[in-house]
């Protein structure tokens, strides 16, 4: 089996915002029309958010494109100043103006994806735009619901739309959210309940709050991060959890050091979503049986794991 070409990386230029936009490039091996995922890091992160995944995506022949987010981007963590400046740059970082950015960004990367013919060795004109789907980690995982139809419920009077802001972009397909989350305050089911999508929800057991945090605490975390699951209407809609999986492992390229559940999640994660953009993306029954049969995902799992679909 040939192996994927190494990734190429660039810097796209949105004119109409002046906004530099770095990206990663994975094309699967060959030379054949392939379906396109973009992935959207979490905050802080960059073009190496999701490695972990969209290479195993891209093995599947899938092309995936990393797109970093300026303004919520490695900066936000990694530049010098005093404790308060490092803390008003996590605030902006993590703000809506950030997030309205990045929605921006990823229509910007689509539409110049097909306007180029090629990105250094990579032939662009391999990339099968009317199929794509959107994923992304934390922050990330917002980006990838708004994209995917999430509702904005007060931002209707700023962006002109009824019944709360959407900004969802037709275009795609479906949807993964790693760590994903709700709007606080908000009732998640006018945030979420108009995802009509396929959609992938994962999170973990720790996410959001130790093994050590009282259990309340630790119920209170999981139910936040499965909320957005929950609110939204039945048809393709998927949640996997995983025991003892923290956030950062879903990130696909952390650099903490590896925790005892890190390498069933990151196996199991990997496939998961392969198998998830198989069946949307390619059209691969044999993969939507998969992820449904008792031997299939479900069989993957542990003790403490689970797995819905709705």
């Amino acid at each position: 089996m040939d192996l994927p070409p190494p990734p190429c990386d660039a810097v796209w230029h949105d004119t109409a915002r002046a906004r530099d936009v770095p990206v990663r490039i994975r094309l699967p091996a060959g030379t054949a029309k392939a379906p396109v995922v973009l992935f959207s890091h979490g905050l802080g992160g960059s073009i190496a958010g999701g490695t972990t995944w969209g290479r195993a995506w891209a093995a599947a022949g899938i092309a995936v494109i990393h797109v970093q987010h300026p303004g919520s981007d490695t900066p936000v963590y990694a530049g010098t100043g005093t404790p308060a400046e490092r803390a008003a740059r996590v605030r902006d970082g993590a703000s809506g103006r950030q997030l309205l950015a990045r929605i921006a960004d990823v229509g910007f990367v689509v539409d110049e994806a097909g306007r180029r013919p090629h990105e250094a060795r990579c032939d662009l004109a391999r990339l099968d735009l009317t199929r794509l789907g959107i994923a992304g980690h934390s922050m990330g995982a917002w980006t990838a619901s708004a994209i995917a139809g999430q509702r904005f419920p007060g931002a209707a009077s700023a962006a002109g739309v009824a019944g709360g802001a959407s900004f969802g972009d037709a275009r795609f397909r479906a949807a993964i959210a790693f760590s994903p989350s709700a709007q606080p305050g908000v009732d998640p089911a006018l945030s979420f309940g108009a995802i009509t999508i396929p959609f992938l929800a994962i999170t973990g057991s720790e996410d959001g709050a130790p093994a050590t945090a009282p259990p309340e605490q630790r119920a209170a975390a999981l139910a936040a991060r499965r909320a957005p699951w929950d609110a939204m209407p039945a048809g393709g809609k998927y949640l996997l959890i995983f025991a003892g999986a923290d956030h950062m492992v879903f990130s696909g390229n952390s650099a903490r050091p590896p925790r005892p559940a890190d390498a069933h999640v990151t196996t199991v994660t990997a496939l998961a979503t392969t198998r998830f953009w198989q069946a949307q993306l390619l059209g691969d029954t044999a993969a939507a049986r998969w992820l449904a049969a008792p031997a299939g995902l479900r069989g993957s799992l542990v003790d403490g794991d689970s797995f819905q679909e709705k």
